[in-house]
């Protein structure tokens, strides 16, 4: 029990810190997540039934799509590339649908390809038939994958928000007097 007086006793001094550092490991962690968004994207097009599109890297890339919140504007459709050697490529599906939303747009990861050398190909979209209202909002996406870094600064979000509340909550009870229970 004597530690645990002991902590009582301090708590204006570990609580403080703590607040501020967890405050300042959230705001990190924000950050971060918006800058990872942001470096992983290499382009987007318009949601067209067929275009050439310039995949610069080799190697992973998502296939996503972007659109309004709640835009039912993709769904049932099928999507490939189509290689420099005419080899229509479907990918495969995204093991976790990462969602990506803001205030007016959200984005979908829907396949992964696997590229042996980057350049042009041709973006095919089946099952679109025609433009309909809206589509004009709609992109297709293409950006590198950034699940497992987007996961660790949500999981840093978390914690660091976890310990800024519980330290600002222990911090105004020293403050304020109040004692437990």
């Amino acid at each position: 029990m004597a530690f645990f007086s002991s902590i009582s006793r301090h708590l204006t001094w570990i609580a403080g810190p703590s607040l501020a550092l967890s405050v300042l490991l959230l705001v990190h962690c924000i950050a971060g997540v918006i800058r990872t968004e942001r470096q992983a994207r290499l382009l987007g097009v318009p949601l067209v039934p067929r275009q050439e599109v310039e995949l610069p890297e080799a190697g992973r890339v998502v296939l996503a799509m972007e659109g309004p919140i709640l835009g039912r504007h993709f769904a049932g459709l099928e999507y490939e590339l189509v290689g420099p050697d005419g080899r229509a490529d479907r990918g495969r599906p995204v093991l976790f649908r990462a969602r990506t939303t803001g205030f007016s747009k959200a984005t979908v990861d829907l396949r992964v390809f696997d590229l042996a050398i980057p350049g042009r190909r041709e973006l095919r979209i089946l099952n679109l038939a025609g433009t309909r209202s809206g589509d004009e909002e709609c992109r297709v996406v293409f950006k590198r994958p950034h699940l497992a870094s987007t996961m660790g600064y949500v999981l840093g979000i978390v914690a660091s928000s976890g310990v800024a509340i519980a330290s600002l909550v222990l911090f105004l009870q020293r403050l304020l007097g109040v004692r437990g229970a």
